[in-house]
């Protein structure tokens, strides 16, 4: 009788990709669907705030959500997912609008976690490296997705065709993601061979606190580039539409990069100066693109800090991951994740205070510092368990 086997890593990969297609491709979406709504700009932005809103309560209930469902969450998160971009694109009012929106920010939160403690989970049951491998997946899928949409719309078709396809691939990936396997290990991470605790495997929660918070000045810096690298090379540099949005192309073009070279090489190098160095690297490729004369010289910069940050919140994870009990394993990477979701949300506010006191180039400039706080950060990794021997995935 044939039995389904799941897609293996290959439905994680599935996930993290269609996951960033939606995303990715988000932005060219928006101007075609505004338009279509009727909707002023204040209207669009207090319905984009439905996203966040509805994702950092859905990280939270994600953590203790994996604990009692297991291998079956990243597949059922997923397939809501899919669902909320369908219900997005039928969107005929504000209003529903605005209630899909909270369906595909509470379901992409859940998303977050779900495929965290998923990698967690695979990592701890088959002595796999993982994070940085599915990790790279997102932002390579969102620079491939931003200009496809883009093209899409300029050949006629309508937010709703495109986010339908998006839908499909989501619901595709969400039946790659089924694994019959189960989550439970073969040597618990929090005993070893003779059954005693491994040190530190009963650390408190402001350990995760902490890796969080490093975790969210990643990220804070990550955003920063997303958000606001198009606008400094319009502002400062003369860039046209064009050539302003390889900005954030470059900066995820590394970022995918840095990850797969840390996938590729990363297990010769310990978890603290992965941290540290990309960091380093990360806020002195930021501190370059800030500063950059010339349009070559910025997206180089933002290319450099996608490659060092790359490696900080895929490597913080498995850390926590590893350093838990497996009981505990999923509710530590929904915290470690929500904390580090923060700095991603206060990111566009913040950068757009200090723009309108300093300028945009100076608060870049101080983002840019972030990266010592990372590389400070990189000997804290030291607050969970050492890790074992892994082998590279394959």
């Amino acid at each position: 009788m044939w039995r389904w086997r799941g897609g293996g890593v290959i439905g994680l990969l599935a996930v993290a990709v269609s996951w960033g297609l939606f995303w990715g491709g988000w932005a060219a979406l928006l101007p075609g669907i505004q338009e279509e709504l009727h909707l002023s700009d204040r209207e669009l932005g207090l319905s984009l705030f439905a996203v966040p809103a509805a994702a950092v309560p859905a990280m939270l209930l994600t953590g203790p959500l994996a604990h009692r469902l297991g291998r079956h969450t990243l597949p059922l998160v997923t397939g809501v997912f899919g669902l909320g971009v369908l219900v997005v694109g039928l969107a005929g009012s504000r209003a529903a609008f605005t209630a899909a929106l909270l369906l595909v920010g509470a379901a992409s939160g859940g998303i977050e976690v779900g495929l965290n403690a998923t990698l967690a989970a695979w990592e701890a049951r088959d002595g796999l490296r993982l994070f940085n491998k599915v990790h790279a997946a997102t932002p390579l899928a969102m620079v491939v997705a931003a200009p496809a949409a883009g093209l899409a719309r300029h050949l006629g078709a309508s937010p709703t065709a495109v986010l339908t396809v998006i839908a499909v691939l989501v619901g595709v990936s969400a039946v790659l993601a089924v694994d019959p396997r189960g989550w439970q290990e073969q040597a618990p991470a929090a005993e070893g061979r003779a059954g005693r605790a491994v040190p530190g495997s009963r650390r408190p929660a402001a350990a995760l606190l902490v890796l969080g918070m490093v975790g969210a000045v990643a990220l804070l810096m990550e955003n920063s580039v997303e958000q606001w690298g198009a606008i400094h090379l319009v502002q400062q540099l003369d860039a046209g539409p064009l050539l302003a949005s390889c900005g954030p192309a470059a900066y995820m073009t590394g970022l995918s990069a840095g990850r797969m070279l840390t996938q590729w090489r990363g297990v010769r190098v310990p978890d603290r100066v992965l941290v540290s160095v990309g960091g380093a690297v990360g806020g002195a490729g930021l501190a370059v693109g800030a500063a950059a004369w010339s349009v070559p010289w910025a997206l180089a910069g933002y290319l450099v800090a996608g490659a060092g940050l790359a490696p900080v919140v895929p490597t913080l994870l498995a850390v926590v991951g590893r350093g838990v009990p497996a009981e505990r394993r999923s509710r530590a990477i929904s915290t470690v994740t929500t904390v580090s979701y923060a700095g991603f949300l206060a990111s566009p506010p913040l950068v757009g205070l200090l723009a309108g006191a300093v300028g945009l180039p100076t608060a870049l400039g101080v983002v840019a510092a972030g990266g010592l706080l990372v590389a400070a950060g990189g000997p804290l990794v030291g607050l969970m368990p050492a890790r074992p021997a892994e082998r590279e995935a394959v």
